[in-house]
């Protein structure tokens, strides 16, 4: 049976916070994340993967208080802090101290780049050369 690559509709039911988030951008990301979850992955986490990496991809540029405010602002990345009280929120960014945004350590910023990032593991694990 061929692969069915998820679609905007699947993926906000899978995230529903992503709701505010159009659908072109969404099946866009989710292109960007079918290039790197190939078929090389076991069938039972591809969609998963390719999913959280999307996700991960969309938190990280802002979504989805980026389509929700429709501002386009240099915030990205995982909050870093949350006030309710006289709304403030503070963001991570990409590129902060907070962590590194290369390599493996980028995908722990967010929630779903760590659970992309676990898939990763399972599907490929470290080889022991002896």
């Amino acid at each position: 049976m061929p692969y069915v690559q998820p679609t905007a509709e699947t993926f906000k039911a899978r995230f529903p916070e992503y709701a505010p988030v159009s659908n072109a951008l969404v099946n866009l990301i989710l292109a960007e994340a079918f290039d790197a979850v190939g078929s090389t992955w076991l069938e039972r986490d591809r969609a998963k993967a390719q999913m959280y990496l999307a996700a991960h991809i969309l938190s990280m540029e802002g979504e989805p208080s980026r389509s929700t405010t429709g501002q386009g602002t240099g915030s990205t990345g995982p909050v870093k802090r949350f006030k309710v009280g006289d709304v403030e929120t503070e963001y991570a960014g990409a590129g902060s101290s907070s962590g590194a945004s290369s390599g493996a350590s980028g995908y722990l910023q967010t929630q779903y780049g760590r659970m992309y990032l676990e898939l990763l593991r399972k599907n490929f694990p470290a080889v022991a050369v002896v």
